[in-house]
């Protein structure tokens, strides 16, 4: 196989996964609208929240547009197109990571990318779109923007991939990923001011949805050197985190015995 195969061989893998779901157009659309417009209830939500309470804690609506924009576009990128994320904890207890470990192609990458998710697909629809609608998006903006959610991306990632690689280690550990992941995300569409105490200091550690919900200020609106660069080295820290969780978990897995083949 030459270099170029090589170095296609992951986007054209992601281009089968996204025919074989489209196969379906109507299907494919309707899931995807019916993402777009559950976000777009969120958000309709603090328009008129913020249209009784123009100011939180100095935040506008504005800034919460941002953050749905920012969190739905990562969101959409870690658990649409690598549609096995959210069910990896299924496929180490099933014993179906067998197909992708037996052959030559890294498994992990290789097993992310051979589903996408097509409802989570509406987020990536729904976030660029807030973007250009609302926040007047110039080519400054509009490169921090896309900073923003490539960060968010790393840390989503990062952290997904820890909460499922503790079923190598746990057994039984789906429902736990699967309930610690909906808190993430819950918390990482709230303003960052209005959590305070102890729970400020989970959501900058144990569940780091503080870093997602502080973007809107610290990249977009008023662009924070040291923050973006302390979201960029924990991002940085928490995949290599989560790798070293794969690789030794790997050493763990007890194969399901499944014979399948696959083109």
């Amino acid at each position: 196989m030459s270099t170029a195969d090589r170095i296609l061989f992951w986007p054209r893998l992601l281009l089968s996964a996204l025919r074989a779901q489209a196969a379906y157009r109507g299907a494919f659309a309707l899931s995807i609208g019916a993402m777009v417009l559950n976000d777009g209830v969120w958000l309709l939500f603090w328009w008129l929240y913020f249209t009784r309470f123009p100011v939180v804690h100095g935040w506008h609506l504005t800034d919460v547009a941002a953050l749905w924009a920012i969190g739905a576009t990562a969101i959409g990128l870690t658990h649409g197109l690598l549609g096995n994320l959210p069910r990896l904890a299924d496929l180490i207890m099933q014993g179906e990571l067998d197909v992708y470990l037996s052959l030559p192609k890294p498994a992990l990458p290789h097993a992310l990318l051979s589903r996408v998710h097509v409802a989570n697909l509406g987020d990536i629809v729904f976030g660029p779109l807030v973007f250009i609608v609302m926040l007047h998006p110039t080519l400054a903006r509009t490169a921090l923007f896309l900073l923003a959610v490539l960060l968010g991306a790393a840390i989503f990632f990062g952290f997904t991939l820890i909460l499922h690689t503790l079923t190598f280690y746990l057994g039984r550990a789906d429902l736990l990923a699967q309930q610690v992941e909906i808190s993430m995300i819950t918390f990482s569409t709230y303003p960052n001011p209005i959590f305070q105490g102890a729970l400020r200091i989970l959501i900058f550690t144990v569940l780091p949805a503080g870093f997602i919900d502080s973007m809107p200020i610290s990249v977009l609106r008023s662009p924070d050197p040291r923050f973006i660069a302390l979201a960029a080295g924990f991002a940085v820290l928490l995949n290599a985190l989560a790798l070293w969780f794969w690789r030794s978990g790997l050493r763990r897995y007890e194969s399901g015995n499944l014979f399948q083949a696959r083109l």
